[in-house]
C-alpha cells in the first residue's frame, strides 16, 4: 500500500511538472527593450512583471540596454541582423527611419474612435505616416529655462525674457568655474531639440513638408544660429561630457547659473536623495527675440512594435495595455516616476492637481500653450542643421553662409528622398 501511494505521488508530480513545462512552452513570448535608469528603469521593468501576472499565457521579458548603447548602434544592429526586439522605444529624430523602412507595425487597428479622441491630435499626427498610426505617444516633454535664484539675487539681475537679456545675463553670471548658462554644445539630436524653439520664435523653419523643399534660410534662421554662437562667446561651456546637459545636476550643484532643460528635471530636483531640494531653483519660459513669439519644443519618445515579430499582435496588445488603456499607468509615469505631460486628455484631467504644484505650474500656465511638436526629420537633415550650428558656435562662421550651406545639403538630400515626412 505504501509503495502504491509513493507511486501515485510520483505520477501526480510528474504530470504536474509536464503540465508546467508545457504551459511555459506554450506561452507567447515578447521581448521589450528599454534604456531608462533609476526610477524610470524600475517602472519599465515592472511593466513586464505586471502584464505577466494578469496575462498568464504571455511572457514579457524586459531587457535593459545602457542609454549610450541604445541610442548608438545597439538597436540598429539588432534590426539589421533580424534579431530586433518585439517592443522598443523610438525618438522623434529616428522615427521616420523605422516607419519608412517597414519595421514599425501598423497599430491603427488597435485604436478605436474613443481612444483616438482621447489623444491630442498633434500627438497622433506625430506617429502617423501615410495615414497609418505606427507608434504610441506616451509623454510630452517641454523645455524651459531653469535658474539659480541665489546667484541671480547676488548679482542683482532678473531672469531674462529676451535674447539680448539672455546673452547679457550669461556674461554677468559667468565667474570663475561657474558658467552663466548651460546649453548643449555637442552635435546631435538633443542639441537640435533644444535649439529648435529659438528657430521657431522668429518664424524660421527647416522644411516645407508640403513641397519637400528646404526653407532653412533668411533672417529668422540666421539670427537663431547667431544667438547660439553669441551664447558660447558669452560664457556657455563649449564642451560638456558627463553629466550631459539633459541632466540638471550641474545646476543643482551650483556649477551653472542657468540651464535649458526639460520637464523631466523637476523630478530630479525634488528627489531628496539628490540633495537638490534645498537649492533655490526657479523656472521661466525660454527667452524670445524682439518681436518674436514664445515657443518651446514638445518632445518625447514613442513606443513601436516590430512588424516582423512572430508575436506582433501580442506585442501590440502589451503596449496598448501599458499606455493606451487605463489611466493609472500613464498617470504614474507622468506624475510620479517623472514629470511630463500625457498626450491623453483623460490622463491630464486625472492628474490636474499635480500639474499645478511647484515648478510644474510654470510649465502648465506659461509654457504648455506655446509648445510645438519636435520634428521627425531624417538623420541627413538633422546632420545638416547640426553642422550649421557647430560652424557658427565654434568656427565663427557667418550665419548666412552656414544656413545656405545647410539648406543646399537639405535640398540635395530631398531630391532623392522618397519616404514620408
Amino acid at each position: 500500500m505504501k509503495k502504491l501511494l509513493i507511486w501515485v505521488a510520483v505520477l501526480v508530480l510528474s504530470v504536474s511538472m509536464i503540465s508546467a513545462i508545457s504551459l511555459a512552452a506554450d506561452k507567447t513570448k515578447i521581448t521589450f527593450w528599454y534604456f531608462h535608469s533609476g526610477a524610470e528603469g524600475e517602472f519599465m521593468a515592472a511593466l513586464a512583471d505586471k502584464y505577466n501576472k494578469v496575462n498568464p499565457n504571455v511572457e514579457v521579458t524586459a531587457v535593459s540596454i545602457p542609454q549610450a548603447d541604445y541610442m548608438g548602434v545597439k538597436l540598429t544592429t539588432a534590426f539589421a541582423g533580424d534579431v530586433g526586439p518585439d517592443v522598443f522605444f523610438m525618438s522623434p529624430g529616428d522615427f521616420l527611419k523605422y516607419a519608412n523602412s517597414g519595421i514599425a507595425l501598423d497599430l491603427t487597428p488597435y485604436y478605436n474612435e474613443e481612444l483616438k479622441a482621447d489623444f491630442l491630435p498633434s500627438a497622433l499626427d506625430a506617429v502617423t505616416v501615410n495615414g497609418k498610426i505606427v507608434g504610441i505617444p506616451f509623454e510630452i516633454e517641454l523645455l524651459g529655462l531653469y535658474y539659480n535664484k541665489d546667484m541671480f539675487a547676488a548679482a542683482n539681475v532678473q531672469p531674462p525674457k529676451t535674447w539680448n537679456e539672455l546673452i547679457e545675463v550669461t556674461k554677468t553670471l559667468t565667474k570663475g568655474k561657474v558658467a552663466g548658462l548651460l546649453i548643449e554644445p555637442n552635435k546631435g539630436y538633443y542639441q537640435n531639440f533644444i535649439w529648435y524653439p529659438f528657430l521657431w520664435q522668429g518664424g524660421g523653419d527647416i522644411i516645407d513638408v508640403a513641397t519637400k523643399k528646404g526653407i532653412f534660410e533668411g533672417p529668422a534662421v540666421e539670427n537663431a544660429l547667431k544667438l547660439w554662437g553669441d551664447l558660447i562667446k558669452a560664457g556657455a561651456p563649449a564642451k560638456v561630457t558627463i553629466p550631459g546637459t539633459w541632466d540638471l545636476s550641474l545646476l543643482g550643484q551650483g556649477d551653472v547659473a542657468m540651464q535649458i532643460c526639460g520637464t523631466w528635471a523637476i523630478a530630479v530636483l525634488e528627489d531628496p536623495e539628490n540633495g537638490y531640494s534645498e537649492t533655490n531653483i526657479g523656472l521661466v519660459p525660454l527667452p524670445i527675440p524682439d518681436n518674436g513669439k514664445a515657443a518651446t519644443d514638445a518632445g518625447g519618445w514613442k513606443f513601436m512594435v516590430n512588424a516582423n515579430s512572430k508575436n506582433a499582435d501580442a506585442a501590440a496588445k502589451f503596449v496598448m495595455w501599458a499606455f493606451a488603456g487605463d489611466t493609472s499607468l500613464p498617470l504614474e509615469w507622468c506624475t510620479k516616476t517623472k514629470f511630463a505631460y500625457s498626450p491623453r486628455k483623460s490622463v491630464v484631467e486625472a492628474g490636474k492637481d499635480i500639474y499645478s504644484k511647484g515648478l510644474r505650474k510654470v510649465f502648465t500656465d506659461e509654457i504648455y500653450t506655446t509648445a510645438i511638436g519636435e520634428p521627425r526629420y531624417p538623420s541627413e537633415i538633422v546632420d545638416a542643421v547640426g553642422d550649421a550650428l557647430q560652424e557658427v558656435m565654434f568656427t565663427n562662421a557667418d550665419p548666412k553662409a552656414a544656413a545656405k550651406k545647410a539648406n543646399d545639403r537639405i535640398n540635395e538630400f530631398l531630391k532623392s528622398f522618397s519616404g514620408s515626412m
